[in-house]
């Protein structure tokens, strides 16, 4: 990604196109709640500090392929099929990183 980013700039396209990489959901080790996703410390380190400070330095953006049937899938006691397949339920709660409620998976907004 560094090395696409640095021939765009020397071409002066860097600012009109982004370099990003979409990382897989199976690369956290835990993603429920969504706002408490992790990732294994060896893969933090290695791979996504460098890639999440590029990302930041450029302006672009991380793509996650999110598959939120697999976490219902693992744990239906506590992760509603609503919430999984995107459809409005009882919401999540996060006071973290100033979240709020969330009623489906892709519903975290700021305060």
């Amino acid at each position: 990604m560094t090395n696409v980013h640095a021939t765009l700039a020397r071409l002066g396209l860097d600012g009109s196109v982004k370099v990003s990489s979409p990382i897989a959901l199976t690369v956290l080790r835990s993603s429920y709640p969504p706002f408490a996703g992790t990732f294994p410390n060896d893969l933090a380190e290695r791979v996504m500090r460098p890639m999440l400070d590029l990302l930041r330095h450029t302006g672009s953006y991380l793509m996650v392929n999110a598959y939120t049937f697999f976490a219902y899938s693992t744990d239906a006691a506590l992760i509603s099929l609503d919430y999984a397949a995107n459809r409005p339920d009882t919401g999540l709660v996060s006071v973290m990183a100033g979240l709020v409620t969330a009623h489906q998976v892709f519903d975290l907004r700021p305060q």
